[in-house]
C-alpha cells in the first residue's frame, strides 16, 4: 500500500504543500529527505524571482504535526510519520530567505514523487542567468526536442526512459511506463507535441525537472583527461543515434527575456487599468448612496412635517369641541336659572310659591348641566385617546387624505 504525506515549505515569502506519495510503504529518512530536496529544489527553481540566486535547495531541519501534544515536534524516526499527515521542510535562514508563521494552503495533487541525490550531478548549478523564470512554451520546446533526439517529431517510450535515467529521477511513486500511458491519450505508442503540452498540464513538475537539469548538462563543460586527448577524433565524436542537445543563442535568450518583460508590463498596465476601473465604479456607488442617503432624510423631513400639521389639527378641533361643549353647559344653566326666578314672579299677587319645589327644580337643573360638563369633559378624553392609538400605531390622519 502507498505511503502518502502532505510536506511543505517556505518558498519565496508565500508557502508551498505538496501530496508526496510511496510506493513502498513508509520511506527512510534518507529516502524522504532526497524526496523532499528533490522536490522543492525542482518547484524553487521553476519559480525564482530576478535577482536571486540559483542556489541547491537545502533541507535543514523536518517538523512533524504529533497530534498527542498539538505542536510540531522535529523528525528524527520515520515511525513519527502517520499516513496523511503534514510534514514541513525549513531552509538554512540567510539574507534570501526566512521563515514566518502563516495558513499552511492545501497540498497540491502530483502525478508522481522522484528523489536525485543532493550529490548528483544532475541536481548541479552550471547555467547562470538572471533568474527570469523561463516560459511555458520554452520549457516546452526544449524538453521535447532533448528527448526526440532523432527529430522525429514523436517520442517513443524508450526515449522518454531515457531521458529520466540521463537526469537521474528516481521514482518512489509511479514509474516512466505510468508517465507514458498518462501522455499518450489516443494509445498511438508514441507522444506527439500536442499530446505533451497536455501532459505538461497534469505533471508540471516533471517538465521541470527535465527542463532545468537538461540545460545544466548542455552547458556543463566536460571533464579532461589524458585518456581523451590520446583518443581517435572519430571515437570522441559522439554516437549518430544519441540526442544532440538544442544550444540556444544569446539573442535568442534576449529576445524571449524581452517577450516575457513586455508581457508582464501588459499584464501591469492591465492590471492598473483594471483598479482604475474598479475605484471608478466605488466613487459612482458611493454617490448613489449619498444621493439616495439625502433623498430618504428629505422624505423623513416631508413626512414630520406632515404629522405636526395633523397632530395640530387635531389639538384645534378638540379645542373648538370643548369651546363649544362649554357654551352650551353655560346656555342651559342660564335657561335653568331664568326659569326658576320667573316662577315666582309670575304668581306675585296671587298664592305663594313653593319655595322647596322651586329649589329642587333649580338644583336639579343645575345637576344636568353639572352632568352636561362631565359627559363633554368624557367625550373630549376619548377624541384625545382614540388620537393618541391613531398616532402611535402608524395610521397617522395626514394618512386618510
Amino acid at each position: 500500500m502507498a505511503f502518502t504525506i502532505d510536506c511543505g515549505s517556505d518558498m519565496y515569502g508565500g508557502k508551498v504543500n505538496v501530496e508526496m506519495k510511496f510506493a513502498q510503504g513508509i520511506p527512510s529518512l534518507q529516502e524522504l529527505l532526497s524526496a523532499v530536496e528533490t522536490e522543492f529544489d525542482v518547484r524553487a527553481r521553476a519559480n525564482r524571482p530576478a535577482g536571486y540566486p540559483d542556489a541547491p535547495w537545502k533541507c535543514e531541519t523536518l517538523q512533524v504535526f504529533d497530534d498527542s501534544v498539538s505542536r510540531w515536534v522535529d523528525l528524527y524516526d520515520t515511525r513519527q510519520l502517520k499516513m496523511k499527515g503534514q510534514l514541513w521542510s525549513f531552509q538554512p535562514e540567510s539574507i534570501w530567505h526566512s521563515d514566518a508563521q502563516g495558513v499552511i494552503p492545501e497540498a497540491q495533487k502530483t502525478a508522481c514523487t522522484f528523489t536525485t541525490p543532493m550529490g548528483s550531478p544532475a541536481r548541479a548549478r552550471v547555467a547562470a542567468d538572471a533568474g527570469v523564470p523561463p516560459t511555458l512554451s520554452e520549457k516546452l520546446r526544449s524538453v521535447f526536442y532533448q528527448i526526440d533526439g532523432q527529430n522525429k517529431k514523436y517520442i517513443l517510450f524508450e526515449d522518454l526512459e531515457r531521458a529520466f535515467r540521463q537526469c537521474s529521477m528516481e521514482f518512489t511513486y509511479s514509474t516512466a511506463g505510468d508517465l507514458f500511458q498518462m501522455a499518450d491519450s489516443n494509445r498511438s505508442g508514441h507522444i506527439t507535441y500536442d499530446e505533451f503540452v497536455n501532459f505538461s498540464i497534469k505533471a508540471p513538475q516533471v517538465i521541470d525537472a527535465l527542463f532545468f537539469r537538461f540545460r545544466d548538462m548542455q552547458n556543463a563543460a566536460p571533464a579532461f583527461s589524458p585518456q581523451q586527448s590520446a583518443m581517435p577524433m572519430q571515437s570522441a565524436m559522439p554516437m549518430q543515434s544519441a540526442p544532440q542537445p538544442v544550444v540556444q543563442p544569446d539573442y535568442a535568450r534576449q529576445q524571449l527575456a524581452e517577450e516575457e518583460h513586455r508581457r508582464r508590463d501588459a499584464e501591469a498596465r492591465a492590471a492598473e487599468e483594471q483598479a482604475q476601473r474598479a475605484a471608478q465604479q466605488a466613487q459612482a456607488l458611493q454617490q448613489q448612496a449619498a444621493q439616495a442617503a439625502a433623498e430618504a432624510q428629505a422624505a423623513a423631513q416631508r413626512q414630520q412635517a406632515a404629522n405636526d400639521d395633523a397632530r395640530r389639527a387635531a389639538d384645534e378641533a378638540a379645542l373648538a369641541n370643548q369651546q363649544v361643549a362649554q357654551q352650551q353647559a353655560q346656555q342651559q344653566a342660564m335657561m335653568a336659572q331664568q326659569q326658576a326666578m320667573s316662577q315666582p314672579m309670575q304668581s306675585m299677587g296671587a298664592a305663594s310659591p313653593d319655595r322647596d319645589a322651586a329649589l329642587r327644580e333649580y338644583e336639579g337643573a343645575r345637576r344636568r348641566a353639572d352632568e352636561i360638563r362631565m359627559a363633554k369633559e368624557e367625550a373630549e378624553r376619548e377624541e384625545r385617546n382614540a388620537w393618541d392609538r391613531c398616532y402611535y400605531s402608524g395610521a397617522s390622519p395626514s394618512r386618510q387624505y
